[in-house]
């Protein structure tokens, strides 16, 4: 529909932005002390720390290039911990969500988003306020998935510090901005690393993004004070200000979140050296990977919307061949020919190449059941969903299977090669990357 490929045609050309993550430095001592958060980012430990790029609007400056109040980011690391730093300016700097684990999105906050192995998955999210009130989750699925959340989820080594230039919620008060300091202890997060199950190294790439919820607030006289108090204003939606665009008002799209590339160095230009060199060892090709991939997961959907399942067969996916629109980096980083793979519920599984035909394999499931045979000691074949009584003594043909409604439902639409779950994978010389969803 022409909604759906007007939001396809603005999400594609965006980007995710990557970020050198710098070892933090040593005191003049040539130790590292435990670091004193206090909110501030003016002291000596983040003077080495680049910014990160201004945030945009979260549907991508060519889709909504409006103008935000300046937000960004910088990061840091050691052997034991990630350290981020943000700024968010604001003239009006209001909150009143002072409970542990409320929902912070309907107030104005700094969101943090970490996906260490890039799985998309089974991801952390971080929200806090002006007033430092934190909220913590866990996303083992993001919305558009079918979500799977944990909430609320603490983590016991977070320690969190804002710092606010002027005064809180204070209408005569002049503020320039808040600044917030996030300490996340490196073991805590290994339970969201799959791939890798060890704590962050130099070299490691992870999948980040952050966010900035703005409200437009009005000064009112509150009711009961006679005192001037900020709130929102009227039927205005809130602005979602971030770092790496998803294309649409939905942060959850982990696929469009930016890269954090953690380097060996203390200064930039050594930071920005290692990632180069990361960049043409595998990452430039790993970004491409994914694009290809990510055009095969949206296809599928919209695929699946249309038709209850997924393709099983590129020619159902893609009737012209010409159509796929990254055969270019096929071709420009020698990647494999796509694969889909079907699994079926009923214990089949497909497996179509890029252009080729769906090639059923054998059916596990078509092995009899131990003692099912016929009065003449024949084995039955059966495939039950649900499984129907142990001996089918009324089963008019013994040799055919006898399938529950269910089942025949199943057959029908796979027999169309409409499948309820697909995995797709390309592969180049050096890596190899995946994709599956279910429906």
């Amino acid at each position: 529909m022409a909604s759906e490929n007007e939001w396809r045609a603005a999400m594609d050309p965006l980007r995710p932005p990557v970020y050198v993550c710098l070892r933090r430095k040593p005191s003049s001592d040539g130790k590292l002390h435990r670091l004193a958060l206090d909110g501030r980012l003016d002291k000596p430990e983040w003077d080495h720390v680049p910014w990160s790029e201004p945030f945009v609007d979260i549907e991508g400056p060519a889709r909504k290039p409006a103008e935000h109040p300046l937000t960004r980011f910088k990061m840091m690391h050691d052997d034991s911990h990630l350290y981020v730093g943000a700024e968010l300016v604001e003239p009006k700097i209001w909150g009143t969500i002072r409970t542990k684990n409320a929902t912070m999105y309907h107030e104005n906050d700094f969101e943090v988003f970490l996906d260490p192995d890039g799985s998309r998955h089974n991801y952390y999210e971080l929200e806090l306020n002006c007033l430092n009130t934190i909220w913590e989750l866990l996303l083992h699925k993001p919305y558009k998935d079918g979500h799977a959340i944990e909430n609320p989820y603490n983590l016991p080594g977070l320690r969190t510090a804002v710092f606010v230039d002027g005064v809180t919620n204070s209408p005569q008060s002049a503020c320039t901005k808040w600044t917030v300091e996030a300490e996340f202890a490196l073991p805590d997060l290994v339970q969201f690393d799959a791939m890798r199950r060890r704590t962050a190294t130099a070299g490691d790439v992870w999948r980040v993004n952050f966010s900035r919820v703005q409200y437009a607030l009005e000064t009112v006289v509150d009711a009961d004070t006679s005192e001037l108090r900020y709130e929102k204003v009227p039927d205005r939606r809130e602005d979602n200000i971030v770092w790496a665009p998803t294309g649409v008002v939905d942060i959850h799209r982990p696929e469009k979140w930016g890269f954090v590339f953690f380097s060996s160095q203390q200064e930039l230009p050594g930071g920005e050296a290692e990632l180069e060199s990361a960049m043409a060892e595998f990452l430039r090709e790993q970004i491409a990977m994914e694009r290809v991939l990510d055009t095969i997961y949206y296809d599928q959907r919209a695929f699946c919307q249309r038709h209850g399942g997924f393709a099983s067969a590129w020619e159902q996916l893609y009737p012209d061949p010409a159509a796929f629109p990254h055969a270019d980096l096929l071709a420009q980083f020698e990647l494999s020919a796509p694969t889909i793979s079907c699994q079926s519920e009923l214990g089949e599984t497909s497996r179509v190449c890029f252009g080729g035909t769906r090639t059923p394999s054998s059916s596990a499931a078509s092995t009899p059941r131990d003692g099912a045979v016929d009065s003449h000691g024949t084995p039955r074949r059966r495939l039950y969903v649900p499984a129907l009584d142990l001996d089918d003594e009324d089963a008019e043909d013994p040799a055919l299977s006898v399938l529950s409604p269910r089942s025949r439902d199943i057959r029908r639409r796979e027999a169309a090669g409409v499948f309820r779950t697909f995995t797709a994978s390309v592969r180049s010389t050096t890596q190899q990357w995946n994709i599956e969803h279910d429906a």
